[in-house]
């Protein structure tokens, strides 16, 4: 930000499981460096980061919110992410935007299955972390069994702060780099009755940090110690490498730990400077080029969240990796090679948005109403540009088919909803073309629900949910030859004439359907054969068994007969359906399901519940591997069996489970479930008739 070097720049987020503390904690960092003067409170709704209503209604973080403040000579960019796993993909893009972040865990619960998601995604983002243990005022806390769970999950982790007391008699805590104790946020002696715990903790992580670099090592084994600026140097790299995870403790709401907290994550957490470079490709000649956070580079910048504003319109947010952008300057968008011209500046403090002159790197701001910028785009200067890559977007995992409650509102509810789509990458609109649904997909039924929540708050608009149809296929399952398609019509004039003999045959899943002109002679005029061709896939659309397309098979046009006056397009388009008819239902037909590869995620005493439910879904479990402090539980399902799986992942693990799934390929159909989906499929074909 303006007057700020880069080197004194941080930008961070607070990540882990839902209602584990992530908003207060940034409350309590906003508090502790003025920004707010009273201290934001999650349950009464004076949260400055939690503030949506859905928010403010449910106490949860939906969506990330960022802050922008100054603290001594620093100039820091906190960013608040969802806990619950249906909008951790928000957080998730987030991470490859900025520089660190730090992990909340809980005291009493140890890490939980949103630990784990964001600690995984911080690994695909290769994002350095700090965590802090919080909740350690309240009853059951267990430091040490947060740490555990922590190691569970692959990290390593290393104590910086100890706790003075626990529950409710924990007073503050005792800083284990500086050797020094704060109690009721005033420096204090460190307790006697810790002296010995303080000393070993102390011993552990100074050994911990010199056995992360050879040097230290070095040093640490000739001397048998390291001074404080060695120690937090070797530390700092140690963060940024990954390699430790320094875990600091207290508790968020009542302000124990969360001074000491704040100056751990900028000190331990990297600048811009010293993330490392990043690696693009040059606009001219499309040759690598290394990218680093130099206030005089070439302007780059990724986009990495974009907010609907009632009264501001659209805001792309974006973070500068190189160069310095003042406001009214044209700019490229390198996705989608459009020219773009940012109007004002803007720094977000949660709701309120303040007008800036300038960015440089690692600084994060918005501009409003820019034509053609989405989440995940990387934006440069027109001449001399580099294209950083672009984000990625994670995929959603349940989709609901969604319409106008009121008929006449399609028009106004798609159009919101394409706002609002526009607004959270993950969720995806679309229609399915052997369905005719419109889809709405997202992270899981939570996810859904509170975006028509939303629809209804912003645009007024009402729309219905329902369980998406699935989109089955037919196939058939044995070669028939010489199948005669047949149209002869004579009128008082001109008639209408056309005949064809098709061999259809089974083709291996995936091969659609096929057509192979082999007539020879003249049988069936050259000019002719592409209308007996648009015919079988005209029919193909809808198959014998329950009016689903058919796939997978490959129809051979071997003979036929024609008329000089009465044959015409029109003639052998009709004989090529009748005949692609009468062979598919001479071909025993079978109807196809959608089989999803599925993931799921559960802590190990669920795993024989989560095997069993599979099985009782007609799924196959392909294996079951240790992931962390978690199984992981790989299956082939059904996509029919998983529509409601969400609900009932949840029922079954308490809410500690997640899954992703996506299209594997189309299986055949057990015979029993056949008549079930061809009964229904013939009584909704009689009620709408």
């Amino acid at each position: 930000m303006q007057n700020v070097d880069t080197q004194h720049t941080r930008n961070f987020a607070l990540i882990g499981h839902t209602a584990d503390g992530k908003t207060s904690l940034g409350e309590a960092f906003l508090h502790a460096a003025g920004a707010t003067s009273e201290l934001g409170k999650v349950d009464d709704g004076t949260s400055v980061l939690d503030h949506t209503p859905e928010e403010k209604e449910r106490h949860h973080t939906l969506t990330s919110s960022l802050y922008g403040f100054g603290w001594d000579d620093l100039h820091i960019t906190l960013a608040d992410t969802p806990g619950d796993p249906n909008f951790q993909g928000d957080g998730q893009v987030a991470l490859h935007a900025l520089d660190g972040a730090v992990l909340l865990v809980s005291a009493v619960d140890g890490t939980q299955v949103g630990t784990e998601g964001m600690w995984r995604a911080s690994e695909r983002a290769h994002t350095p972390l700090i965590a802090f243990v919080n909740g350690i005022d309240r009853d059951r806390a267990d430091l040490q069994g947060a740490l555990e769970s922590l190691r569970r999950m692959g990290a390593n982790p290393i104590e910086v702060l100890l706790p003075i007391g626990s529950g409710s008699q924990l007073k503050g805590v005792v800083d284990l780099l500086e050797m020094r104790a704060t109690v009721e946020g005033r420096p204090a002696d460190i307790p006697a009755e810790l002296a010995d715990d303080v000393e070993s903790a102390r011993q552990r992580l100074v050994e911990a940090i010199a056995e992360s670099d050879d040097e230290l090592l070095e040093r640490y084994l000739e001397d048998g110690e390291l001074d404080n600026e060695s120690l937090v140097k070797g530390l700092v790299a140690a963060v940024t490498a990954r390699v430790l995870l320094p875990v600091l403790c207290g508790s968020a709401t009542a302000q124990i730990g969360t001074g000491e907290a704040l100056r751990f994550a900028t000190q331990l957490l990297p600048s811009p400077v010293d993330r490392g470079e990043w690696t693009g490709r040059n606009l001219a000649d499309d040759s690598e080029s290394i990218v680093s956070a130099d206030p005089a580079g070439p302007f780059t910048a990724l986009v990495f969240k974009t907010v609907v504003d009632r009264y501001a319109g659209t805001l792309s947010v974006f973070r500068v990796v190189s160069g310095t952008i003042k406001a009214d300057t044209p700019v490229l968008n390198a996705t989608r090679g459009r020219k773009e011209r940012l109007g004002k500046l803007l720094l977000l403090q949660g709701a309120e948005y303040v007008d800036v002159p300038e960015a440089g790197p690692g600084d994060i701001v918005a501009v409003a109403k820019l034509k053609d910028v989405h989440t995940g785009d990387a934006l440069t200067q027109e001449k001399g540009g580099v294209h950083l890559p672009e984000i990625p977007i994670p995929e959603g995992v349940l989709s609901y088919a969604i319409g106008a409650k009121t008929k006449g509102d399609e028009d106004k509810v798609f159009t919101s909803l394409g706002r609002l789509v526009e607004e959270d990458p993950i969720l995806r609109l679309g229609r399915d073309a052997s369905t005719g649904e419109f889809l709405l997909t997202g992270m899981g039924e939570l996810h859904i629900r509170m975006t028509v929540k939303k629809l209804r708050r912003l645009y007024d608009v009402e729309v219905d949910l329902k369980t998406p149809k699935v989109p089955y296929r037919e196939t058939i399952t044995r070669k028939v030859e010489n199948v005669e398609g047949k149209l002869k019509k004579q009128t008082g004039g001109k008639g209408m004439f056309g005949v064809c003999y098709l061999t259809i045959e089974p083709l291996p899943r995936g091969e659609g359907v096929e057509f192979a002109n082999e007539i020879v002679g003249g049988s069936i005029p050259r000019n002719l054969i592409p209308a007996v061709e648009k015919g079988v896939h005209e029919s193909a659309a809808a198959g014998p068994l329950a009016g689903y397309p058919v796939v997978d098979l490959r129809v051979r046009c071997i003979d036929g007969k024609h008329h000089s006056v009465d044959s015409n397009e029109m003639a052998f388009k009709l004989a090529g359906s009748f005949g692609f008819k009468a062979g598919v239902s001479q071909g025993k037909p079978t109807l196809l399901e959608p089989i999803m590869n599925a993931e799921i995620v559960v802590p190990d005493e669920y795993v024989g519940d989560i095997m069993g439910d599979v099985s009782g879904r007609r799924g196959r479990v392909q294996s079951s591997e240790a992931r962390g402090s978690r199984q992981v539980v790989k299956a082939e399902v059904p996509m029919a069996e998983m529509l409601e799986y969400a609900s009932s992942l949840t029922s079954l693990t308490g809410g500690k489970g997640a899954f992703q799934m996506e299209f594997s390929h189309y299986d055949e159909v057990p015979s029993q479930v056949q008549e079930k989906i061809i009964a229904e499929a013939k009584a909704q074909q009689a009620e709408e008739s």
